[in-house]
């Protein structure tokens, strides 16, 4: 563990941290739940479209992938808890003191606009990556056996998904794109071509042997 702290934690901690100066000297002007949930969203996202793309790209490479390295898992989880702590500040930037009209209106009835929307699609999410956290460790790993704790980690793709919707749905109930479309359109599709490219690969692989 300690090797790995060196190797990979200190120095994702250190890009966070660059990262999160940078947001601040561009969009510090706001107050701290805010600013926290903005930042800890976006830096997410980006780390964990590093974390999906890392298979695909060891295909891409002729690289071996095995099921799981520590360099992806602790992507993943810096990812992951960043995430999370989105998720749960975001709860305290747009209605402080009545939290469940994010999921409820008025009149107590489940929300279905845009607003609501996004917040279920945020809520699964991050209760996917939740499970994730649980589960990205050595214990797991043996518990389940190695096609099972794979299949659970696949969920990931999932997640992406209810993010991608979460994201759009909220920009759209805010009646701004710009972001959508020139931050989070590219990520996504970045995903997505290297997926299609991995599968690819897996069943010209499979179809040869």
């Amino acid at each position: 563990m300690n090797e790995r702290l060196k190797k990979h934690y200190i120095p994702l901690i250190s890009l966070i941290i660059i990262a999160g100066l940078i947001f601040y000297i561009y969009r510090g002007k706001r107050d701290a739940i805010t600013f926290i949930t903005q930042t800890s969203g976006y830096i997410s996202l980006l780390i964990l479209t590093v974390s999906l793309i890392i298979g695909s790209l060891n295909l891409l490479l002729k690289y071996k992938n095995p099921i799981s390295t520590y360099l992806r898992r602790d992507i993943g989880i810096s990812g992951g808890i960043l995430a999370v702590v989105h998720s749960i500040t975001g709860l305290f930037v747009h209605l402080r003191g009545k939290m469940w009209l994010y999921f409820l209106n008025d009149e107590k009835h489940v929300r279905i606009d845009n607003f609501g929307l996004a917040n279920y699609t945020g809520l699964i999410s991050a209760l996917i990556i939740i499970l994730l956290l649980i589960t990205s460790n050595d214990y797991f790993l043996k518990k389940l056996n190695p096609q099972k704790w794979k299949n659970v980690q696949r969920l990931s793709y999932l997640m992406f998904i209810l993010i991608a919707m979460h994201c759009y749905f909220y920009r759209i109930g805010k009646d701004n794109l710009n972001i959508f479309f020139w931050f989070y359109i590219p990520l996504f599709t970045t995903v997505l071509i290297l997926q299609i490219f991995g599968v690819y690969q897996n069943l010209s692989s499979r179809l040869s042997h």
